[in-house]
């Protein structure tokens, strides 16, 4: 267990691909497919799932004989993941979880999230999940409201979901909405955060410097993306804290 724990600090992408959603979207989601042989949950916003990596707090833990079940919440819902596995959790958590539909889910959105894996990890972590899920929420919004369509989606399949939730510009607004009042919770923090592990990295790369590439690669380790990264490194420079000598190189200002 110290060493799912340990893996699960770095908060890294799983092995396995898995959908990254808010819970708010999660709990209203009751479209189920049937592709390869497995089961898929389509979200009102059309992300497909069966496997779920998500962050949050950690609210409740009830202990059921063999399962637990904890209830963690990521600011825009609480939700029940059930877990047959000892875990020592604090107060944010990050997990793996299969996502089980049960035969009447069309009715009752009777999803059981079954967890995999499991571990506590700090709140930066968790913020850095929830501008992660609402930069794809936002893309998949993007794709929505252009008419375009990802390619691992049957057309088919697609035009059964949109007709399923009704969804038209006022239900694409709404999930809009939720997701910028989410990020605007952890923003500030994070945007703060951020900055930090930029400093971070260029102070030990001394009088140097430290190339634009490495840097950008080690924060995205830490679970930042590289487009923010970029965007961090643009706002240092011209608030005069950090400078390229020469072209790909950054350096501090002393």
């Amino acid at each position: 267990m110290q060493e799912q724990n340990k893996t699960l600090k770095s908060a890294p992408e799983p092995l396995v691909p898995t959908c990254r959603v808010f819970f708010a979207e999660l709990l209203k989601s009751d479209f189920i497919i049937k592709e390869s042989e497995e089961t898929i949950l389509i979200t009102p916003t059309c992300a497909k799932c069966n496997r779920l990596f998500a962050v949050g707090e950690v609210k409740e833990v009830e202990k059921r004989g063999n399962v637990t079940k904890i209830k963690i919440n990521d600011l825009t819902a609480t939700l029940n993941v059930y877990t047959d596995k000892v875990l020592e959790l604090d107060k944010f958590m990050a997990f793996v979880g299969n996502l089980h539909v049960r035969k009447d889910a069309r009715k009752s959105k009777g999803v059981l999230i079954l967890v995999e894996a499991a571990g506590t990890v700090e709140e930066s972590v968790r913020n850095n999940w929830i501008i992660n899920t609402a930069r794809r929420t936002m893309e998949r919004i993007g794709l929505l409201r252009s008419k375009k369509l990802e390619r691992a989606f049957y057309e088919g399949t697609l035009k059964e979901a949109l007709e399923h939730y009704a969804i038209d510009d006022d239900k694409l607004d709404f999930w809009e909405d939720m997701t910028i009042n989410t990020v605007k919770g952890v923003w500030k923090d994070y945007s703060k955060t951020s900055e930090e592990m930029v400093l971070a990295v260029l102070e030990e790369g001394g009088g140097s410097g430290v190339g634009r590439i490495l840097l950008v690669q080690e924060l995205k380790k830490k679970g930042l993306t590289e487009e923010w990264v970029e965007e961090v490194i643009d706002e240092l420079i011209g608030e005069g804290r950090c400078y390229e000598p020469e072209v790909g190189v950054l350096k501090l200002v002393d």
